[in-house]
């Protein structure tokens, strides 16, 4: 399983919306399943509350907080 770290700066909120967004372009990751974890003090991750947006070209991540995460897929 491969992974890659956001930090929260990587999210951005719509004007027009309650949670923040981080999109990924679909060939940095694949089609492979995904699952996202918080990272927590001293190199721990943990599960946190997320949605995801499937398109052909992207992945979207909403949070309704943004955090720095590890995007396992």
């Amino acid at each position: 399983m491969q992974f890659i770290d956001f930090k929260k700066e990587h999210f951005t909120r719509p004007a027009n919306s309650n949670k923040f967004y981080l999109d990924i372009p679909r060939d940095e990751i694949g089609f492979a399943e995904i699952d996202v974890k918080q990272a927590t003090e001293g190199e721990q991750y943990e599960e946190v509350d997320y949605e995801i947006s499937d398109d052909l070209d992207k992945v979207v991540i909403k949070m309704r907080n943004p955090a720095d995460i590890r995007v396992n897929f």
